[in-house]
């Protein structure tokens, strides 16, 4: 608003006179609990705004007006030019909460803050605090959250571990060379911020085992050659994210009591192999090894069936073809280095494996499959898939076949359910001659490309519109919005896989496809920045999304109203709608996964306890008026639903 002072009418909105203004009267006046004056151009705030007098003092002034400030629980002042603040300001003993960010505020400031001993959250971060922290600060002992992050404060005090109570500690872009963890272990701290400073050789040299509470860390930006000293660990138990990207990272310590351990980033180091204990970290879903120096991959990562993605791009690996591989690629690489080969002179147990490869091929000569031949390439099936949205992809690619081939002398098998395969034949297109022949013959009801080199919906789909219910392109060659060009009608499509593409928008979906029964839809690992907020109108009955490792920036309410499960993990999500709470109830979203995102709040604390607990906490946010009508609309009584939980 550009303010450079408080408004006349903020300060005499409780004179007398002013009380019949507004249908307002004095019965309906109510203690001012919060002060937002964000964003504008103040420099000094005058003293007489927040007299320095003490309540019981002010009641005793039978001609004086009160402190009409003095039952305020929060103050945001962040973004104007402050230098100083109001003595006064200690007077408020009931304030929780103060932004004081992005201002102009120096060591000083503290000569007032420390007096204020209620707070819980204080935020000054980008100011020109410099040097020691003072010591005074360790009078805040209810302070729950700390940030300074964007000063050049170089060491922290003695006496920090006062604070007694603190869970979140932002230190980012200061000037630190060394921390005392030997008192920040004593301390409940849950997320430790320490980006962009001056560490260096070893961040953690006290002779520390734990940090019990610890669940996210960032020390990237930094010079730090060990987290410990060589052949000693620190056991973190909770910790779900460590971020340590560009520093001189030697090697990780043995992260086997990291059981917790969602998310590892550890891009641009010196890393040269993998910590020990890695392979037990049986939640670890996420990991960036890019840029450091290893050079083997051990083939246990086959084994970590929830290891979504991981990055190795920019290592000097033996194997160079894993550079550009997939994570689910790699996986079923190694998965294969895994099974030892059979012994060359054992002869009864090869006997035995020929005989049973006999006996099986067999059984499936005699099954009832139904094989039409058509006029393009053959291939033997592989894939009998329960749900196509996780295809399996650990059987090797056929190998590529000489386009000489003539189309008479092959053959598409159909099995039983009338499912085709085409997964993993280097196809890039359907020939319509030998669909027609098909859909002729058979009813089909799913159809399996995944693996293949398709950049378009096949038009030959159309041939079994009446009948697919199932589709899966998977693994393809699907570029941005470019993959459905022309109107394509599947009537009775149910269920789409579009996972391991490069799209970049939904869009072509909602204006091209004509599917009104489609009921899931997986687009994971794209790069999709957003969801369109059609797309239930689009397909009407769509319940499930899922939408995980992709490139979104939010979440719009609108775009996934109606839809039952939601899958939004490990995207760019800076901010989570409190109105996404108001989705949930009766026929509403029951799944909600949205970890691993950039948003701060709701802390993984509440996301670890499942969708409702993230609903709850998110309605405990909407305004009250909002809330009201969504409750009534779920035909509920007075009750409240609001979550307490602090976070």
């Amino acid at each position: 608003m550009g303010l450079s002072v408080m408004p006349v009418e903020v300060l005499k909105m409780y004179n007398a006179e002013m009380m019949g203004t507004n249908d307002g009267s004095w019965a309906e006046s109510v203690d001012l609990t919060r002060l937002i004056a964000a964003d504008n151009e103040m420099e000094l705030i005058d003293d007489s705004i927040f007299p320095d007098v003490t309540a019981d003092d002010l009641a005793a002034e039978e001609d004086g007006n009160g402190n009409i400030f003095g039952g305020l629980d929060t103050i945001d002042l962040h973004g104007n030019l402050l230098i100083s603040l109001p003595v006064g300001l200690r007077q408020l003993r009931l304030l929780t909460s103060l932004n004081l960010t992005n201002n102009r505020l120096a060591n000083n400031c503290f000569e007032v803050i420390s007096q204020l001993t209620s707070l819980r959250d204080l935020k000054l971060a980008n100011n020109l605090l410099y040097g020691p922290l003072d010591p005074s600060v360790s009078n805040l002992q209810n302070l729950e959250i700390f940030d300074i992050h964007g000063n050049n404060v170089s060491t922290l005090p003695t006496n920090f571990g006062n604070l007694e109570r603190l869970r979140i500690l932002n230190l980012a872009e200061n000037s630190f060379e060394l921390l005392p963890f030997g008192i920040l272990s004593q301390m409940p701290l849950t997320e430790l911020n320490l980006k962009k400073n001056k560490l260096a050789k070893t961040l953690i040299e006290d002779d520390v085992e734990a940090l019990p509470k610890l669940q996210s860390i960032d020390i990237s930006c930094n010079q730090i050659t060990h987290i410990v000293a060589p052949g000693t660990t620190v056991s973190l138990p909770a910790l779900y994210q460590l971020s340590a990207s560009m520093n001189r990272l030697k090697a990780l310590p043995d992260v086997s009591s990291w059981s917790s351990l969602l998310t590892l980033t550890a891009d641009e180091n010196s890393i040269s192999e993998f910590p020990e204990g890695f392979f037990s970290l049986e939640k670890l879903r996420h990991v960036d090894f890019s840029a450091n120096d290893i050079r083997i991959i051990p083939p246990e990562i086959a084994r970590m069936d929830n290891l979504a993605m991981i990055r190795l791009s920019g290592n000097p690996l033996r194997d160079k073809k894993f550079i550009s591989a997939t994570t689910e690629e790699l996986k079923d690489a190694l998965a294969a280095r895994l099974e030892p080969p059979p012994p060359y002179d054992d002869v009864t147990s090869t006997a035995h494996t020929i005989a049973a490869a006999i006996a099986d091929d067999a059984k499936a000569s005699e099954s009832p499959t139904k094989e039409v031949a058509p006029e393009e390439g053959e291939h033997d099936s592989r894939s009998d898939m329960d749900d196509f949205a996780t295809p399996p992809t650990s059987a090797p690619h056929s190998p590529a076949r000489s386009r000489s081939h003539t189309l008479s002398s092959q053959t598409w098998p159909i099995k039983n359910g009338g499912l085709l395969d085409r997964s993993g034949t280097q196809s890039s297109s359907l020939h319509p001659v030998v669909c027609s022949k098909i859909a002729a013959a058979t009813r089909v009801t799913e159809i399996q490309l995944h693996h293949n080199l398709f950049a378009t919906f096949p038009e030959s789909l159309t041939f079994f519109a009446n009948t697919l219910t199932a589709l899966s392109l998977a693994h393809n060659k699907l570029v941005g919005e470019t993959y459905l060009p022309e109107e394509l009608e599947l009537p009775a499509l149910r269920e789409l896989n579009l996972m391991n593409n490069h799209i970049t928008s939904l869009a072509p979906l909602t204006a091209n496809l004509r599917s009104p029964q489609l009921e899931k839809v997986d687009v994971s690992l794209n790069r999709i920045t957003a969801l369109p907020t059609d797309l239930r109108v689009v397909f009407p009955q769509l319940s499930v999304m899922l939408i995980a490792n992709n490139h979104l920036i939010e979440l719009d309410p609108e775009s996934i109203r109606g839809l039952q499960v939601v899958d939004a993990n490990n995207n760019d999500i800076a901010h989570l709608n409190p109105k996404i709470g108001l989705l949930g109830g009766n026929g509403g979203l029951r799944q909600l996964d949205v970890s691993g995102n950039r948003f701060r709040v709701p802390r993984f604390s509440v996301l670890e306890r499942g969708t409702d607990a993230t609903l709850r906490w998110l309605r405990g946010r909407v305004p009250v008026a909002e809330m009201a009508s969504w409750k009534e609309g779920q035909g509920e009584g007075g009750q409240g639903d609001f979550d307490d939980d602090v976070d």
